[in-house]
């Protein structure tokens, strides 16, 4: 990615979780102070190299409830320090406080994967196939 990409993507640091919701068409959305997290892809949370929670883990029915609220207390309230996008393995990752890193890996060539947003300045989405396109308020 270049320099501009990632300075764009500093834009996240410091906001805030405020609600992690599971939508319809969305599994998973989390609201930022000023932006959100849009996922429709593979994700998953670990906390000190070990994986807290995983898509599977989070659709899973039986334990649908308890395992938002494992996602709800892991996250609620914390800050964004990092994002990252790893051009390599077409990998986002998010570093929350508390110890927190998140990992969304798109895993189809017809669908987008995820969709990292600022309110009203721009958007990071993962294209169908994996490829990222930063799109900003005066492109569109």
């Amino acid at each position: 990615m270049t320099n501009v990409a990632s300075r764009k993507l500093a834009f996240f640091e410091g906001m805030k979780v405020t609600e992690i919701k599971k939508n319809i068409p969305h599994p998973l959305l989390i609201s930022l102070s000023t932006g959100g997290l849009s996922v429709e892809c593979p994700w998953r949370l670990m906390s000190g190299g070990k994986i807290v929670l995983g898509q599977t883990d989070f659709l899973h029915q039986e334990q649908k409830e308890f395992n938002r609220g494992i996602l709800d207390k892991a996250l609620r309230d914390k800050t964004i320090r990092c994002v990252e996008w790893l051009d390599d393995c077409y990998l986002l990752r998010i570093v929350f406080s508390g110890n927190y890193v998140m990992d969304l890996f798109h895993d189809s060539g017809s669908q987008e994967g995820w969709e990292l947003f600022g309110n009203g300045d721009f958007s990071f989405i993962s294209l169908p196939g994996g490829e990222p396109e930063m799109i900003e308020k005066d492109e569109q």
